[in-house]
Parts: structure tokens; sequence; C-alpha cells
């Protein structure tokens, strides 16, 4: 079951000034046609337990993989840099709106292409948007490895227990754990799973 068909919706406030980048950000990739997946902190506010976050992270698909008329374009909308004290990097486009850092991490061929193509419209604190579903977010999260990511993992599989499509995750978790070389993106996540179940059958 994907986890599109449900969430645990509704009254979870945005910061003003993230919420003013972010539609700023989303209205601009909506006018001009780009298919694109919220990710990150904001993704995880809707789907696990919210935390503080300060930035926006938005997946965007290339078309044709016409990597340098994207970050021209991009640049062009958003001329100052989010990060300037750090070297740009290809795949990432780092922008200043209304104060807040906005990555927009642009796709390349494969997995990363699917996160954006398997995006669900949502609404985040009144704003409507194409939102990475529950599942590509705890992949990402598992990939990226960060104790902090761990723990929003173990957020989303509680608040989206029996909402998600479990073979999916183990597809691409095991694949990612062979690939990379780290059986631990899939044992931690089982592990926490497990955990999950048992705490649940001791209610």
């Amino acid at each position: 079951m994907n986890s599109s068909s449900g969430s645990r919706p509704g009254d979870r406030p945005v910061a003003e000034n993230l919420l003013s980048a972010l539609q700023t950000a989303v209205a601009w990739l909506e006018e001009h046609d780009y298919r694109y997946a919220v990710i990150g902190g904001l993704a995880n506010q809707h789907w696990g337990i919210p935390r503080l976050t300060h930035d926006v992270d938005i997946k965007v698909l290339v078309p044709n993989t016409e990597y340098p008329a994207v970050r021209a374009a991009l640049r062009a909308a958003f001329p100052e840099r989010g990060r300037p004290a750090r070297p740009p990097q290809p795949l990432i486009v780092d922008v200043k709106i209304a104060g807040v850092t906005v990555d927009f991490l642009l796709a390349i061929p494969g997995y990363d292409e699917q996160v954006v193509t398997r995006a669900v419209r949502r609404d985040l604190d009144g704003l409507s948007l194409w939102l990475c579903t529950a599942e590509d977010l705890i992949i990402q999260k598992a990939v990226a490895g960060r104790a902090r990511d761990w723990q929003d993992i173990e957020g989303v599989l509680i608040e989206q227990h029996g909402r998600l499509d479990l073979p999916y995750l183990e597809d691409w978790l095991g694949q990612f754990a062979e690939l990379l070389e780290r059986p631990e993106i899939l044992t931690q996540y089982r592990a926490i799973q497990d955990r999950i179940a048992e705490t649940l059958t001791n209610l």
C-alpha cells in the first residue's frame, strides 16, 4: 500500500519565512512546467514527527538531462547564492529566497527521477504542492544515514504505520545497501521496524 493514500495531515504549521520561500520556489517551478518533489525536513514535517528545519530542499526533474540549461534558469530567477562560501556543485543549485536557503537538487536518471515521478500532491500549511512519498523520504534518509535521519525514519514509520509500501522499501533499501556496500542501511531499518512492532504488540 502506498503512503499516498494516507498521512496525518493538517495542523503542522510551517515557519512563515520557510513557507514564503517554498511558495515562491514552487510557483516558479510550476509556472515553468518543471516537475519536482519537496523532500527533506519539510517532507518529514508532513509524513513523520516534525522537528526544526531551517531550509528548503526540492528535487527537480531535468528535461532531456539538460542540466546546464536548468541551472542557468534557476540562477537567473534566483541570483542570490544560498551558500556562497561553498564551491558550486553541478547537481545542487543553492539559492536564497526570502532570507531562506533553498536547495534545488537536480535529479539524475534512475531512482532520483523516480522520487519526482512518484511524488504526491499534498497540502502543506495551506500550500498545495508535490511532495515525495513517505517511502522515498525513508529511503533518502537511510542513504544519508545521519543519526537525526534515523530518528526521522523512526518517526515516519510510526506515523505511517500500516500505510507504507513495505516491499518497495525493502527492495530499494536492499539495492542501496549492496550498491554502497553499507549493509546497515537495511539492517538498521529492519531493527527499527522490529522495535516498533514489538512496542505495538505490547500495547
